[in-house]
């Protein structure tokens, strides 16, 4: 068996050598066939024949020369790759000699594979690619759910109360391990160099459980996690570049956090992060397990764990939820309907914008069949007019399969000339996704380009060339190629006039589909921006200031530094109004907490009203022109450390909790600090939509910044002018307060508002440039059809002109044959829409999935510009003069 193996394997190698010595090969044959044929000759010529009867003898016993020679090179090369490269050649001459069409085609291809590659990569890396941590499928986010509090942007996960995490991890016998986190910001200061960066803390057991290693120096040990415990902190490899040059000295390096000494114990590794790829620091939780945090915190952590082998997360699910409801007996008070959701990372990471990947992901496909069948057309266009060529070739020998093989290099050539250009505009592509993409999108995840996506880019080439190479050879295969050696320019091949129409109508359905989608999301998002957020975003310039607790430790210091930015910054030229607040809307975060109203019974465990609470410095109403509904808003003189406590309320809280009554006087506690003493209502502002816009407002409570005081508030600062010409003024009014407190975060309520539909608006975008890529090619389509059309009929429109037909009766028979196409392809088009269009249901807003309008506004549309595109061959077939046209050969 191995004798026969190489011996085959030695005439492989041989017959391969023979490609690249072709030249000497060929004068070899030249030269054996001759002394071969001159041999019979002569062993005839002893048989006395004549001279000219022993060469026709020997002619006949050769089986004629060219054969005789095909079967001896058969012997020597390898005829399939030196017949495919041979049509490779032939291919390129021919895109050389008709660059119009091989310009077009290409063009067509790389706007259809570009495009798929770019929604790919960004797929890839959403919903393939392992995350990058140890065995990532084993890693979950437990989150809390309570019916009745929904998380963030509306979902079941609500962040976690320690005491719960302790317990959850002190119970389970599904998780190897279980970590909680949050994330913030802290101000970072090495020498003179201070600047508030994104950190994460976390527990000493979370980079472990990830499978984390750091780049120089260690992770935390479970003495560092303790509270109390000497303040150490890891740098990102990022920060370690920039800030220390990656001097290997850094660890052990004295810095200042939140202006407390910390020692930088480690870098971690190039490229890391965990959900947020713009933190840069991180450090210890720091948990009392002694502490008993239901009475003295509420939830504001999030927790991972990872699942032991051979548990599933549905038996992990269920495991928790028992647990959820032994805490809930134990802790009616602080557990009452609150459970547990556990959910894998990916989705966690994912969710919000699955949808729209797989909406774009057969968007994408779509118009990656319009090319395909678009350049398809142009081929079977080709084909017609060559098919004089493929009658010669088959009329001196060559067999169908032959035509066919040459047929599908051409189209492989194609299909592989545009997914280079294709992928190079892929490369740009991707980076425009990312700018458009959600801030959620781009931060949880990075998106890199690998190995994988180019084979991803040469399979699709590869696919679509044998793909739309598949008419003009299905066409090869049925049409008698010898009649093109007796055809005139009348008439198709082998009925390809009707599968080009059929091609067309294709294309015609799919761009109908596509505009229709588009035109659903295109509605949908303006339904959004013109939702009244409950402000006015407008000329509101925002930025963060995080004043450090060991600088700041009394109140009155809090307030006092607030209050003095404020009046300064109110002073600077340009600058209308300007107030302060700790949670902005539509910015991801906020607090929320329990409420009791005077004079009514306690609420029952699970039964407690609930609001979303802010504190605010005066003028904040103001400033961001939330209306006053009733009563009155605060005033300097409510923002001082002995006022009695007051509260604003929105009109939400009013009809949720005090239906019919008149909320202004009546008092309220808020569980939001150690005391919480009753204080009045004193005014009713407007709803101002909480998260998003497409969600309801939450009953909201405004506090003074005096009676809930933060070290850290937003500023918003309305503008005369351009917003952002305050941005250094504003920074040089906190410095000259304090030269080591950095301003973060500057940006533009506008911009934070528009965040809010960012999904919406990049689905509506992306659809959007797919369809009008899609109504161009099949603009081209239709006009190359009809254009050959119009050539193929030459004659026959020649005829009917000398018989008297009029111009405009011409033009009507061009535009006619063409509009039934697209029609037929419209109302296909049409059918398979009201079938998909379904799917974007999540992504809708104000708008129904099958909404008339958008329905009849899409073929309408494609029509328009359908009948432009017929109208330039329908008026050059009107023009024809008889005599040209009967000339016509």
């Amino acid at each position: 068996m191995s004798g026969v193996l190489k011996g085959r394997t030695r005439g492989f190698l041989i017959r391969l050598a023979g490609l690249f010595r072709k030249g000497r090969q060929e004068r070899e044959l030249a030269e054996e066939f001759e002394s071969h044929f001159r041999m019979h000759v002569e062993e005839n010529l002893r048989r006395a024949m004549s001279a000219s009867e022993a060469q026709r003898e020997a002619r006949l016993k050769f089986g004629g020369i060219d054969s005789a020679k095909e079967r001896m090179r058969e012997g020597s090369t390898i005829m399939t790759l030196e017949t495919t490269w041979q049509d490779l050649r032939y291919a390129i001459r021919g895109m050389r000699g008709n660059p119009g069409f091989a310009v077009t085609a290409i063009l067509s291809m790389a706007l259809g594979i570009g495009a798929s590659v770019a929604i790919f990569t960004l797929a890839d890396n959403l919903l393939l690619r392992p995350l990058p941590y140890g065995e990532p499928g084993q890693l979950t986010m437990v989150w809390e759910v309570n019916p009745h509090h929904k998380g963030s942007n509306g979902t079941n996960r609500n962040v976690v109360s320690p005491a719960n995490y302790l317990d959850w991890k002190a119970q389970n016998t599904v998780f190897e391990s279980i970590a909680v986190f949050g994330d913030g910001r802290a101000a970072f200061a090495d020498g003179a160099r201070v600047e508030e960066l994104e950190e994460q803390y976390m527990s000493a057991d979370l980079l472990p459980m990830l499978g984390v290693r750091p780049w120089r120096g260690r992770l935390f040990t479970a003495a560092e996690d303790l509270p109390n415990a000497p303040d150490v902190v890891l740098i990102s490899y990022r920060l370690w570049q920039s800030w220390f040059g990656g001097d290997d000295g850094v660890v052990g390096r004295k810095v200042q956090l939140r202006s407390r000494p910390a020692t930088i114990i480690g870098v971690m590794p190039p490229g890391f992060y965990f959900r947020n790829r713009n933190t840069d620091l991180w450090e210890t939780e720091g948990l009392d397990p002694a502490r008993d945090y239901r009475k003295t915190a509420g939830r504001f952590l999030m927790s991972v764990a990872r699942l032991k082998h051979g548990v599933t997360r549905d038996q992990a699910q269920t495991q928790m939820t028992a647990i959820a409801r032994r805490l809930e007996t134990d802790y009616p008070r602080f557990d009452t309907n609150w459970t547990v959701n556990v959910e894998s990372l990916r989705e966690s990471l994912v969710s919000e914008v699955k949808t729209s990947m797989l909406v774009l992901l057969g968007a994408v496909g779509l118009l990656l069949a319009v090319a395909c069948a678009n350049v398809a057309n142009l081929l079977l266009a080709r084909y017609t007019s060559r098919r004089r060529e493929m009658a010669v070739r088959v009329a001196i020998g060559a067999g169908r399969g032959r035509v066919v093989r040459q047929l599908i290099t051409e189209s492989v050539t194609l299909g592989l000339a545009g997914g280079v250009l294709g992928v190079l505009l892929a490369r740009w592509a991707v980076m425009g996704l990312l700018a458009l993409a959600p801030v959620d999108l781009s931060r949880n995840i990075s998106v890199a380009v690998d190995y994988r996506i180019v084979l991803f880019a040469v399979a699709v080439s590869v696919l679509t060339g044998v793909i739309f190479g598949l008419a003009p050879s299905f066409v090869a295969v049925r049409a008698d190629l010898t009649r093109g050696l007796r055809e005139d320019s009348r008439g198709s091949v082998g009925g390809s006039g009707h599968l080009r129409a059929g091609l067309v109508a294709a294309e015609v359905a799919l761009c109908v589909m596509l505009l229709a989608g588009a035109g659903l999301l295109f509605r949908s998002l303006i339904g959004l921006q013109s939702v009244d957020p409950g402000l006015n975003p407008s000329r509101v310039l925002t930025f963060s200031v995080l004043i450090p607790g060991e600088r700041y430790r009394e109140p009155v210091q809090r307030t006092q530094f607030f209050s003095r930015a404020l009046e300064q910054i109110e002073n600077l030229p340009g600058v209308e109004l300007a107030s302060a607040v700790s949670f902005l809307p539509f910015n991801g975060m906020s607090a929320g907490t329990d409420l009791a109203i005077a004079g009514r019974p306690p609420a029952k465990p699970g039964e407690e009203l609930v609001a979303t609470i802010r504190t605010v410095m005066p003028g904040y109403f103001r400033t961001m022109e939330i209306p006053l509904k009733r009563g009155r808003v605060f005033t300097a003189a409510d923002n001082t450390l002995d006022s009695p406590y007051r509260f604003v309320v929105n009109q939400e809280f009013a009809r949720k909790y005090m239906a019919g009554e008149e909320p202004v006087g009546q008092q309220i506690s808020v569980a939001m600090d150690s005391k919480n003493p009753l204080g009045e209502i004193i005014g009713v502002v407007g709803n101002v939509k909480e998260g998003a816009l497409d969600q309801e407002p939450a009953p909201t409570v405004y506090y003074i910044h005096a009676h809930l005081i933060y070290t850290g508030m937003v500023f918003v600062v309305r503008a005369k002018n351009d917003p952002l010409s305050l941005a250094d003024p504003v920074r040089r009014v906190i410095h000259g307060i304090d030269p080591a407190q950095p301003v973060a975060q500057i940006r533009t309520m506008d911009s934070i508002v528009r965040e809010t539909f960012a999904r919406q608006r990049f689905s509506a975008l992306l659809l959007g440039g797919f369809s009008l890529v899609s109504l161009l090619l099949a603009a081209v389509g239709i006009y190359g059809v009809l254009a050959y059309s119009v050539t193929e009929r030459t004659r026959e429109i020649g005829v009917r002109v000398a018989l008297g037909a009029e111009p405009g009766r011409i033009l009507g028979l061009v535009l006619g044959s063409g509009m039934r196409t697209v029609l037929a392809g419209a109302v296909a088009g049409m059918g398979g829409a009201l079938a998909l269009t379904g799917l974007l249901k999540s992504l809708l807003f104000g708008v129904k999935a099958h909404d008339a309008a958008t329905f009849a506004a899409a073929p309408v549309v494609l029509i328009a510009v359908a009948l432009l595109a017929a109208y330039l061959p329908a008026r050059r077939a009107a023009r024809l003069a008889p005599v040209d046209a009967l000339r016509t050969d």
